[in-house]
């Protein structure tokens, strides 16, 4: 039973990002048409799988980033600079795995189109 928790909970996660965090959406959203342009192109299988591994880092980095900058807003309410350090090194880990999405894109769809 611990164990159905534990994915029920998860999953209430996955709900609370997707209605309650415009990025996280934003995101996904941007996957979707990845993922459809991919299907389009018809890249190869090891294209997929960074074409997926990428989708899922913005994703996780994203949720990660939720995260963090909930729990800095539950412990303070006033200006610190660790919290504000906490909220900007999250935010760097999106900006980071977004170029990485951004590079590996480039890399797979140019060659397609060109």
């Amino acid at each position: 039973m611990k164990q159905l928790n534990r994915f029920k909970y998860a999953m209430m996660g996955i709900r609370w990002l997707v209605f309650k965090d415009n990025h996280f959406i934003i995101h996904f959203l941007l996957g979707v048409v990845a993922v459809a342009v991919s299907a389009i192109l018809g890249i190869e299988r090891i294209e997929w799988v960074f074409i997926v591994s990428a989708i899922f880092m913005v994703l996780i980095a994203e949720a990660f980033n939720t995260s963090i900058e909930a729990a800095v807003d539950l412990t303070t309410s006033t200006y610190h600079p660790l919290a504000k350090a906490a909220k900007d090194a999250g935010a760097a880990a999106v900006l980071l795995s977004s170029l990485y999405a951004v590079i590996v894109a480039l890399i797979i769809f140019l060659p397609y189109l060109f």
